[in-house]
């Protein structure tokens, strides 16, 4: 009988691609030494490098340079913070670099794996309002949008302003910026970038779907008995005394209890083992959201993503990325 083979991963195809066999093999152990440390983690590409994800938090990545490696933490704070353990080590204030065939010890990349998770735990204890907003420009650089449409931030809102972008609605400004930027990327970018700038919108909100959140985790089942879970046991996910037929056209409800108000809905779309998207509307919600709920088979268990949009606001929009971390833990 034969055995079925495991799906090339993005972290596969990078090590595979890797010339320089002293970095592929200390990198491939390394990859080996983070699954032990973060079982159930999300192993995927960021920034182009491997990286371990947990409740969507990136804990750990490498990469191969040419002439060398590097660990990154995806932290400003946790480099600095080892900075007497990585005596010898040459570090910036997001990672530290080694020759290829001189691995970190075992210990150490434990030591920084904790120190990580020990930040992203210590973050989630302060109240939302302490979070720092993650606007456009906070995300790209001046340099990377200068190099790619020929001006840098302040230069785009000194334009903007001048072509009386702050009377047009979305639509019109990205129709503006075709005029000057080819990439569709760039023109919806810097659009949006303009409008956060110009208190025309606010993180989390898109032009298309209004404040949207998702949430995902990687569970400990196959993808079949995850699927299982979703569509014969809506309790553990929609709430207690919820009753759910995954069909185009059914309704749902969630009676209210202490704690938390009703819900009702509609299913709309259902794949079988692969998808199920439907309304949700909670007692005083003028209009009902969008909620998805996607399975996606993984080496080790089964990912489920969880993806709202059309929330009415951004305290709706932190209010349900709770929720729904709270029911994913839940579920594992």
């Amino acid at each position: 009988m034969a055995t079925k083979r495991r799906s090339p991963q993005p972290i596969d195809a990078y090590l595979a691609g890797l010339e320089n066999p002293a970095a592929k093999k200390t990198l491939g152990a390394l990859r080996m030494q983070l699954r032990k440390l973060l079982p159930g983690a999300v192993e995927t590409l960021s920034y182009r490098m491997p990286t371990f994800k947990v409740d969507g938090n990136a804990v750990a990545g490498f990469a191969f340079f040419k002439t060398h490696c590097g660990y990154y933490p995806f932290s400003g704070g946790v480099v600095p913070a080892l900075k007497e353990q990585l005596d010898g080590y040459t570090t910036s204030k997001s990672g530290v670099t080694f020759p290829p065939d001189k691995p970190l010890p075992a210990k150490l990349v434990k030591t920084l794996v904790q120190a990580r998770l020990a930040e992203i735990a210590a973050r989630g204890k302060k109240p939302p309002a302490v979070k720092k907003k993650a606007l456009i420009t906070d995300r790209v650089t001046d340099s990377a949008v200068k190099e790619a449409t020929g001006r840098d931030w302040k230069g785009w809102m000194r334009a903007l302003d001048a072509a009386g972008a702050g009377e047009l609605n979305h639509k019109q400004l990205v129709v503006h910026l075709a005029r000057e930027v080819e990439s569709t990327w760039w023109q919806q970018s810097i659009a949006v970038a303009y409008e956060q700038a110009r208190g025309k919108r606010v993180v989390g909100e898109t032009a298309a779907t209004g404040f949207q959140v998702g949430v995902v985790r990687t569970l400990p089942l196959r993808a079949d008995e995850l699927w299982e879970r979703i569509a014969t046991q809506a309790e553990r996910w929609l709430g207690a005394g919820a009753k759910l037929t995954p069909e185009p056209g059914a309704g749902y409800e969630v009676p209210k209890r202490r704690g938390s108000p009703g819900v009702r809905g509609e299913v709309r779309v259902v794949k079988p083992g692969q998808r199920i998207r439907m309304t949700w509307q909670p007692d005083g919600w003028k209009k009902p959201a969008t909620l998805q709920l996607t399975v996606v088979p993984k080496a080790r268990g089964a990912a489920l993503h969880v993806h709202m949009e059309k929330l009415p606001d951004a305290k709706a929009r932190e209010a349900m990325r709770e929720h729904w971390s709270r029911v994913l833990e839940g579920l594992a």
